[in-house]
């Protein structure tokens, strides 16, 4: 079986009339790329790569994957996904593999692994060997641009579609502000289900450390990417002054990055994303190593590709997600929803 074809797609996304905001950014979405892999045999294997901002993005992506990486792919064989990701990283290299570089990379690693578990019949982590059936979930719903009444609203709406934790937006001027934000949220959800707490790359190690001892305080989960994102002193800072755990990595950029924090002790929790990381391949990289530090594995992102993934990782703790709209494949039992069953990364 060898690779006959790759197409790419760019799905552009008109922003809604509410645009998503964090403490570092508006977030009003543009789109995609999705590729496509075509063999020899008829098996087709896709991959998808999303931009929350950046209007060009999908565009620049599109080409990079068309002009610089699909000719090192077509003609190979799907069996050498490893070997061909190293490839794309290595054909990177002169201009740098972060970035958009590893937005197509994961994008092709995504298709070449689908296209092996649908050639086989089987989801991805039965190639890989599983350990899980059930994922714990939260939601993700907790944006900055809600007022308290809509955060209280839509934190408890997903409580009662069955999540036992949400994650909120805070990195406010003020840490009375984030104090506030909490409490509004604490007083929805009631006491028994987690708050994980975001500030997105908002704050200095100082004032991370601070505001970190009042969520500590307030029982907070973990306290995520409080501080720029490659500021690895900083992040050891936290974790040696702080209880609450520190989960930091969706702005992270290879195996490598995580192995400088985890060697630093500065993150508790990996947070890989699928586009930065560059695609399963390096998922599967970075949550094995994680396990090695005895370091838990929560996802940045959520759907098919990393359940599959966390399916196979023995420190796998949380999946992250939204509200699950109706007719989702996700269904929440006792706040875990089921890993996928279909060939390659389909649902089943």
């Amino acid at each position: 079986m060898h690779i006959t074809q790759v197409t790419t797609q760019i799905r552009r996304q008109t922003p809604g009339p509410t645009i998503k905001r964090d403490a570092l950014q508006s977030l009003p979405g543009s789109g995609s790329v999705r590729v496509e892999i075509v063999t020899n045999t008829g098996v087709i294997g896709t991959g998808e790569a999303g931009f929350g901002r950046i209007a060009g993005g999908p565009d620049a992506l599109a080409a990079l994957i068309e002009h610089e990486l699909k000719p090192l792919i077509l003609g190979q064989e799907p069996v050498f996904v490893r070997k061909l990701h190293q490839t794309m990283l290595a054909e990177t290299e002169y201009h740098g593999s972060q970035g958009l570089a590893t937005f197509g990379i994961a994008a092709l690693d995504t298709a070449l692994w689908d296209c092996l578990g649908r050639a086989n019949g089987v989801p991805c982590w039965q190639l890989w060997g599983g350990v899980h059936t059930r994922i714990p979930a939260y939601a993700m719903v907790g944006w900055l641009n809600y007022d308290d009444a809509e955060v209280q609203a839509i934190c408890q709406q997903a409580v009662d579609q069955g999540f036992q934790a949400v994650k909120i937006k805070v990195g406010y001027p003020t840490l009375a502000q984030d104090i506030r934000r909490v409490e509004v949220v604490r007083r929805a959800v009631g006491d028994d289900v987690g708050i994980m707490v975001d500030a997105n790359q908002s704050l200095t190690a100082a004032e991370a450390v601070r505001r970190g001892r009042e969520f500590e305080r307030m029982g907070c989960v973990w306290w995520e990417e409080p501080i720029a994102a490659d500021d690895i002193d900083g992040y050891a800072e936290l974790a040696r002054a702080l209880d609450i755990p520190i989960a930091t990595g969706e702005n992270l950029y290879s195996e490598k990055d995580f192995a400088r924090f985890l060697r630093r002790d500065a993150v508790d929790i990996v947070q890989p994303d699928l586009r930065r990381a560059g695609g399963p391949t390096a998922l599967l990289g970075i949550g094995t190593m994680a396990a090695a530090f005895r370091r838990p594995y929560a996802s940045h992102g959520g759907g098919p590709v990393q359940l599959n993934v966390m399916a196979c990782l023995t420190n796998a703790l949380y999946l992250e997600t939204g509200l699950i709209p109706p007719g989702s494949p996700l269904q929440l039992e006792e706040g875990t929803v089921q890993i996928p069953n279909g060939p390659g990364f389909s649902w089943g």
